[in-house]
């Protein structure tokens, strides 16, 4: 009985201890604006296409399920879904290859960010589905493997059957950039979805950022 007694005393001031600490100390958690150390992922789901053009939503998958899919029917291409360091993130692979995380490295943002802030397609705005392609790195995977396709990421849009992925043209307006301001990608159709991080700048440009540096501590 004593013993008894004695366990819900100690529980009951160790309970009162920690709600007055989480009053002074309380839990940190992370939100999107944190900067974080470790590059962060969360992997989703995977949402296989298959030939026919059915799916199949998997929360796991391993490689020997991938081939006793793929055998039973024949599957177009995996879309990855992810959350990177607190955004939403989606991959697409055409081999199968179903690695994640993508990257062993933690990602070094560039000198000069730059990527798209708007995506329009033939006068339609899509850039809600198309930014979460961009990946990690800002470049649509044009490091990884084949580049994605236009179509395939457009899928799930809910004017994707009138869509024509064969005639107009896909534009693609940046962020700020610091000599040129935003720019304006113009691709005819049809295309693939590519980005280079690192034009914010061109190269030849650089000494006129010294001019602007200058300019900015006079005043």
């Amino acid at each position: 009985m004593w013993a008894l007694y004695s366990f819900l005393t100690i529980t009951s001031i160790g309970y009162f201890i920690n709600k007055i600490y989480r009053i002074f100390y309380p839990l940190k958690f992370k939100s999107f604006e944190d900067e974080y150390v470790e590059d962060e992922y969360t992997l989703l789901c995977y949402r296989i296409k298959f030939e026919d053009n059915s799916t199949m939503n998997k929360f796991e998958l391993t490689d020997e399920e991938v081939s006793e899919i793929d055998e039973a029917n024949k599957i177009k291409y995996i879309t990855i879904e992810y959350m990177f360091n607190g955004k939403l993130m989606k991959y697409i692979t055409y081999d199968k290859d179903i690695t994640f995380p993508f990257y062993v490295f933690n990602v070094v943002e560039s000198r000069f960010p730059y990527y798209p802030e708007t995506v329009i397609l033939n006068g339609v705005n899509v850039t809600d589905y198309i930014i979460p392609y961009l990946g990690p790195l800002t470049n649509f995977y044009n490091d990884r493997a084949s580049p994605i396709k236009l179509e395939d990421a457009l899928s799930e849009h809910p004017d994707f059957d009138s869509f024509d992925f064969n005639k107009g043209n896909l534009i693609m307006i940046s962020n700020e950039t610091p000599l040129n301001g935003k720019k304006c990608i113009t691709k005819e159709l049809p295309c693939q979805l590519i980005w280079k991080r690192h034009a914010a700048v061109d190269p030849r440009d650089e000494h006129k950022l010294q001019d602007l540096e200058f300019v900015s501590k006079e005043d």
